[in-house]
C-alpha cells in the first residue's frame, strides 16, 4: 500500500474520533440545519399568529372624521386609546399607544384635502402591525370618501381610476424555488464546506505540532511529499462529505414540504439531478482549496489555538465572495467566474435558476481547479520548510513569551526592521485609519484635508513606527542615496510602464464597468485652469503620494517583508498597495495600481533605494495631471472606451527592457539592506 494511503487512513481514523469534527461533518447538517429551519419556522408562524391574535392601542388626535371613528371602533384589530399631540412620541415610546395617527383640520368644502399623519416605532413588530391595520382602514374610508363624491357629482366611479395596474409574474412555481433556494444555499454550501475542512486541518497540522506527534511522523522513513497528500486528502474529504451532506439534507428540507412557508407561498424548491452533480462536482475542488489552504496557514502556528485566531480572518475573507449571489444587480460573467469562491457561489446560483452557461460553468471549475492546484502547492512547501514546521515562534528568547505590547516593548531596538507581523499589522490598521480619517478630513476642509491626510495618516505614522520601534530607518525605510544608474533606470521604467497600464486599465472595461459619473469628477478634480493651480495639484496629487504612500508601502511594508522571497514580496507590496487605493464605487483602479505597485516595489528593491519608488510615482501621478490639464492632451486620452495611443505600446516596451537592464545591471551589493536580517540569538 502506498505510504500516503496509510497516512491518510491513519488521519482518517483520528479525524473521525474527534467529536467537533463528526459534529461539523454529519450532525450539523443533517440534523442541525432542518431541525433549525423547521423550529424558526414554526416561532414565525407562531409569532406572526400571536400579533395578529392581539388587539393594537392607537390614538386619533386632531379632528378625525366621525365616519373614520367609527370604522375604527369597528375593526377588531384596533382598540381607540386616548393621547394629547404633544404627547404622540411618548405615548408610541411608552408602549401606551402603538400608533397614533394625527389629523388636520377639516376641509371648509366638500371636495377639500384632509391631512393625516401616522406615526409609529419602525423598530417595533407591535407598532408596525398596528400601522398596517390603522393604515388598511384609513385607506379603505378615503376609498369610500371618494367613492361618495363621484356620486354626488353623477361622475362614474372609474372617473378617478384611468388606469388599473396589475402584476403578473411568468416564473412558474419551480422557477421562483430555485431563485429563492439560489440566493440562501451558495451561501451555506460554501461556508459548510469551509467549516468541513477548518477543524480538520488545524488539528492535523498545529494541532499534531502542540501535542509533538508532527516531528515524530515527519522523521519517519518516508517522504514528506507523502505525508502532506495523506493529511491533505483527508481534510478535504472530510470538506466534501460535509458539504455533500449539507447539500442533500437542505434539498430534502425544501423538497419534501417538510416547510409550510414554501406551501404556503406556492413555491416549488426542487433541482434535477444533473444540476445536484454538477453542484458536488464543484464542490470537490472548492474542498480541496479550503483543505490545502488550511493546512499551509495551520502548520505555520504553534498551537490549536493560535491557527484558529490565523484562520478566522481567512474564514472571514471567504464570506464576502460568497455573498455577492446575495446582492442584487450583479450579473454572472467571466470576470466573476475567474473569482475565487465567488465563481463557485455564482455556479450554485446559476444552477439552481435553471440558467446555465456551458462555458461559464466550464471556466468556473477550471479556475477554481487551478487554485487549488496553487493552495496545495502552498501547503507542500510549508510542510518542506523545516524552520516552519520546528521553529515556530522563530525569535526564541523571552521576547517571545508573555503579552504582545510586553512582547514589543522588549523587543525594541532587537532587530534594525520590523518584522513581516509587525508591518503588515501596521499597514492594515493605517490603511482603516487613512480611509475614514481621511475622508473627514476631505469631508471638512477639502483639498487641504487630502494634503493633511497623507501627511498626518500616513507619512507620520510610518516615520513614528521606526523611532518608537527602536528600528535603523536607513534600512527600514531604505533611505540611502541611489545611484544614477538607479534614477535613470527607475525613470525609464515608469514611463515605459504607462502605456501598458493604460492598455491594461482600457481592456478590463470590457470585463468591469466603467463609473461614468466617478471619472468625470475625478477629470474636474485633477484639470489645472491657471499655473497656480497646476502647481498646487501638482503638491497634493503628485509629489504628497510620491512621499507618503511610498514611506508605507516601499518603506515600512518592503523593508518589513523582506524575510520572504524577492518575488513574494513584490508581488504582496503591489497586491496591498492595489487594495488600499480601492474606493466604494468600483474595483477598476485595483489591477492598473497593483500592477504599477509590483513595478515600483521591483525597482525599490533592486535599486535598494525608496528615492526611487518616489520619483517612479511622482511621474505617474504627475503625468496625470499634465495630461488632464493640457487640452488636447485630455481629448486624446480621457475617453476610456478608447485605447491608448497604440504607437506608445511599443515604444513603451522598449524603455521598459532598457530600465529593466539598467536596474539588474546594479551591483548586488548596492541592496545589501535588502538581504535577510539574522535571528538573534
Amino acid at each position: 500500500m502506498s505510504v500516503w494511503k496509510v497516512v491518510f487512513r491513519k488521519e482518517l481514523k483520528e479525524t473521525l474520533r474527534d467529536r467537533r469534527t463528526l459534529l461539523v461533518m454529519i450532525v450539523v447538517p443533517v440534523l442541525l440545519y432542518p431541525a433549525m429551519l423547521v423550529v424558526m419556522e414554526q416561532l414565525l408562524l407562531f409569532g406572526q399568529r400571536n400579533l395578529e391574535g392581539e388587539t393594537s392601542p392607537i390614538a386619533l388626535v386632531g379632528d378625525p372624521p366621525p365616519e373614520l371613528v367609527e370604522l375604527v371602533a369597528a375593526d377588531e384589530r384596533l382598540r381607540v386609546v386616548d393621547a394629547g399631540e404633544e404627547e404622540v412620541e411618548i405615548a408610541i415610546r411608552n408602549e401606551s399607544a402603538a400608533a397614533v395617527a394625527v389629523f388636520g383640520p377639516l376641509p371648509a368644502d366638500s371636495v377639500g384635502t384632509q391631512d393625516v399623519t401616522v406615526f409609529f416605532d419602525a423598530t417595533s413588530d407591535r407598532s408596525n402591525q398596528a400601522r398596517g391595520a390603522l393604515g388598511d382602514v384609513v385607506v379603505a374610508w378615503r376609498d369610500s370618501l371618494l367613492v361618495e363624491r363621484l356620486d354626488q357629482r353623477s361622475l362614474p366611479r372609474t372617473f378617478a381610476l384611468p388606469l388599473a395596474v396589475a402584476d403578473s409574474s411568468i416564473a412558474r412555481p419551480d422557477e421562483v424555488g430555485g431563485y429563492t433556494l439560489g440566493r440562501v444555499l451558495p451561501l451555506l454550501l460554501v461556508v459548510i464546506t469551509l467549516l468541513g475542512a477548518f477543524y480538520p486541518a488545524i488539528d492535523l497540522a498545529a494541532g499534531e505540532k502542540e501535542r509533538g506527534t508532527l516531528e515524530t511522523l515527519l522523521t519517519a522513513p518516508v517522504p514528506s511529499r507523502d505525508i502532506v497528500i495523506g493529511k491533505f486528502v483527508t481534510v478535504a474529504l472530510v470538506g466534501i462529505v460535509a458539504a455533500g451532506l449539507n447539500l442533500a439534507s437542505m434539498l430534502l428540507t425544501f423538497q419534501t414540504g417538510a416547510l409550510q412557508l414554501t406551501q404556503m407561498m406556492g413555491l416549488e424548491a426542487s433541482l434535477p439531478w444533473s444540476s445536484v452533480l454538477v453542484i458536488f462536482l464543484a464542490l470537490v475542488p472548492l474542498a480541496v482549496l479550503f483543505g490545502a489552504l488550511f493546512l499551509g496557514i495551520a502548520v505555520r502556528s504553534s498551537s490549536f489555538k493560535e491557527a484558529q485566531t490565523s484562520l478566522t480572518p481567512v474564514y472571514m475573507l471567504v464570506l464576502v465572495p460568497a455573498m455577492l449571489p446575495i446582492v442584487p444587480g450583479i450579473d454572472f460573467g467571466v470576470g466573476l467566474a475567474l473569482t475565487p469562491v465567488a465563481g463557485v457561489a455564482f455556479l450554485f446560483q446559476a444552477l439552481m435558476n435553471g440558467d446555465v452557461n456551458l462555458g461559464l460553468a466550464v471556466l468556473v471549475l477550471a479556475s477554481t481547479t487551478v487554485y487549488a492546484f496553487a493552495a496545495l502547492v502552498f501547503a507542500a512547501r510549508a510542510f518542506g520548510n523545516e524552520r516552519v514546521l520546528f521553529d515556530s515562534d522563530g525569535s526564541g528568547g523571552e521576547i517571545a513569551s508573555g503579552p504582545w505590547l510586553q512582547r514589543w516593548l522588549a523587543s525594541r531596538g532587537a532587530k534594525p526592521v520590523p518584522d513581516a507581523p509587525t508591518a503588515a499589522l501596521f499597514v492594515a490598521v493605517v490603511a482603516a485609519v487613512f480611509f475614514w480619517g481621511g475622508i473627514q478630513l476631505q469631508v471638512r476642509l477639502g483639498e487641504v484635508g487630502l494634503l493633511a491626510g497623507e501627511w498626518l495618516l500616513l507619512a507620520g505614522p510610518a516615520l513614528l513606527l521606526v523611532l518608537a520601534g527602536g528600528f535603523d530607518p536607513v534600512r527600514t525605510l531604505s533611505l540611502r542615496l541611489p545611484t544614477r544608474s538607479a534614477l535613470r533606470g527607475g525613470v525609464l521604467l515608469m514611463v515605459g510602464m504607462m502605456p501598458q497600464v493604460w492598455l491594461l486599465g482600457w481592456l478590463q472595461t470590457f470585463i468591469l464597468p466603467v463609473p461614468w459619473e466617478m471619472l468625470e469628477g475625478l477629470e474636474q478634480l485633477v484639470t489645472a485652469e491657471t499655473p497656480s493651480r497646476f502647481f498646487w495639484l501638482l503638491l497634493i496629487l503628485a509629489v504628497t503620494p510620491a512621499v507618503c504612500e511610498e514611506l508605507v508601502f516601499r518603506g515600512v511594508l518592503l523593508g518589513g517583508t523582506r524575510s520572504l522571497r524577492p518575488w513574494q514580496m513584490i508581488v504582496l507590496n503591489g497586491a496591498v498597495f492595489g487594495a488600499f487605493h480601492l474606493s466604494f464605487e468600483t474595483v477598476i483602479r485595483f489591477l492598473p495600481t497593483a500592477t504599477l505597485g509590483i513595478v515600483i516595489a521591483w525597482a525599490v528593491w533592486r535599486s535598494g533605494s525608496i528615492w526611487v519608488g518616489m520619483l517612479m510615482h511622482l511621474i505617474n501621478n504627475g503625468s496625470i495631471v499634465v495630461l488632464t490639464s493640457i487640452p488636447w492632451l485630455r481629448e486624446a486620452f480621457s475617453d476610456p472606451e478608447r485605447p491608448p495611443p497604440l504607437w506608445l505600446v511599443p515604444i513603451g516596451a522598449i524603455l521598459v527592457t532598457v530600465g529593466i537592464r539598467t536596474l539588474l545591471r546594479i551591483e548586488p551589493r548596492k541592496q545589501r539592506q535588502f538581504e535577510p536580517i539574522p535571528e538573534i540569538p
